[in-house]
């Protein structure tokens, strides 16, 4: 019997673990994937076209509102991904790759890689909420 590499497994659930563990550790009030969060941002993600090109249904891994000391309140939206290779896709110019070259949406790129599934969320609600400011955070390199 032939032996093929042997499949790398994700490390996406202590991943999940480390950084909802740093939400509690800081007393943050986070929701997990399916719980609401705000209904503003719920119904925008609801909305929006899914990660594989379905209606709707967007869910973060991870989500919260931080409020900042001008009382301005900060989406924040985390994608969790367990593989090194899978933090983003970038274009040749050096952008997220979510376009296919007609402008359709490229939906292997954002179901696919951790910081185009994060721009996707993003895009969800520019169109329905004023907000002018995305931080991406990588925490997929566990080691």
């Amino acid at each position: 019997m032939a032996r093929g590499k042997a499949k790398i497994q994700s490390v996406e659930p202590m991943v999940a673990d480390l950084v909802n563990g740093l939400l509690k550790s800081y007393d943050l009030d986070y929701q997990l994937e399916q719980e609401t969060l705000n209904s503003e941002i719920d119904k925008a993600l609801l909305e929006y076209a899914s990660k594989n090109g379905g209606k709707g249904g967007n869910r973060p891994d991870a989500k919260l509102l931080l409020q900042d000391k001008h009382t301005d309140y900060w989406p924040v939206l985390i994608e969790y991904k367990g593989y090194k290779d899978k933090l983003e896709k970038l274009d040749s110019d050096g952008q997220v790759d979510n376009r296919k070259s007609k402008n359709e949406p490229n939906y292997s790129n954002i179901n696919s890689f951790a910081i185009n599934g994060a721009v996707h969320y993003a895009n969800a609600l520019l169109l329905s909420l004023t907000i002018l400011f995305f931080l991406f955070i990588n925490f997929s390199t566990l080691q």
